[in-house]
């Protein structure tokens, strides 16, 4: 069918959607036709015309965010292995410690904390300031204690420069990915898709045909992680299922009007 082809390639969607949308479409207007009498034909609903045209932009939004998602975890395959393991000498249980988070901020599992370099430089100062002893305390005892704190001052020292040096290839491997240029442009995609979709189950849709729109609508959504389906101020996390009930109650309001 190579009009069918052409056509999809005008409008942006893949020639497998754009068949399927346009046999749903004929078959939604075929049913809407069969169950009206002839009489009443002229009396027939046209689908708004908004609602038809939000839906004809829902595949290339669709694949926009497919491409991020997908440029997203390239970036992640590549360069995850990159990612630098946390040094067994600076790692700790300590509430000051930092969580190892991942290349993409994901929590690491198992639980893995390191001490910042900030932390152990402070930890040192602390052990060379002047210490206080009891009165009479002898003074090869004081020297030995200096000497005592200073070893362990410079241990700690030595673990702030490689706690340094495990941050700074983080932020080398970080950065050289380019995993937060990708991540934004991802979320922009998938924001940009909600609010889409949102659009779309805002209107009442007049025949079946609209209702078809809503139905790929929410099948493109479907995609989208549950946990990544808020968009602030716009949808929560229950959207989906609320704009299931909703698609359902306009498909048998659709029905029971045509019959």
């Amino acid at each position: 069918m190579p009009n069918a082809h052409v056509a999809a390639a005008a409008t942006g969607l893949p020639s497998t959607t754009f068949n399927r949308r346009r046999m749903l479409l004929g078959l939604a207007a075929a049913s809407s036709a069969a169950a009206v009498p002839a009489a009443a034909a002229t009396r027939t609903p046209i689908e708004d015309p908004e609602l038809i045209q939000l839906g004809d932009k829902t595949a290339a939004l669709a694949l926009t965010y497919q491409a991020a998602v997908a440029e997203r975890e390239a970036i992640v395959a590549a360069w995850a292995p990159q990612w630098p393991a946390v040094p067994v000498e600076i790692r700790t249980r300590n509430e000051e410690g930092k969580v190892a988070y991942g290349l993409q901020g994901e929590w690491p599992e198992p639980h893995i904390a390191y001490n910042a370099p900030e932390t152990l430089r402070r930890r040192a100062a602390a052990m060379r300031e002047p210490r206080r002893f009891r009165k009479g305390t002898s003074p090869l005892t004081i020297a030995k204690d200096a000497v005592f704190m200073e070893r362990a001052a410079a241990k700690v020292d030595a673990l702030a420069s490689l706690s340094e040096l495990y941050c700074a290839e983080r932020r080398r491997v970080w950065e050289a990915s380019g995993i937060r240029p990708a991540q934004i442009k991802e979320g922009d995609a998938r924001t940009d898709l909600i609010r889409h979709v949102a659009a779309i189950m805002e209107r009442q849709p007049l025949t079946m045909a609209g209702a078809i729109v809503q139905a790929e609508a929410l099948e493109v959504l479907s995609a989208v992680p549950p946990l990544q389906r808020s968009v602030p101020s716009l949808v929560s996390l229950l959207a989906l299922p609320v704009w299931g009930e909703q698609l359902a109650a306009n498909i048998l309001r659709l029905a029971r009007s045509a019959s």
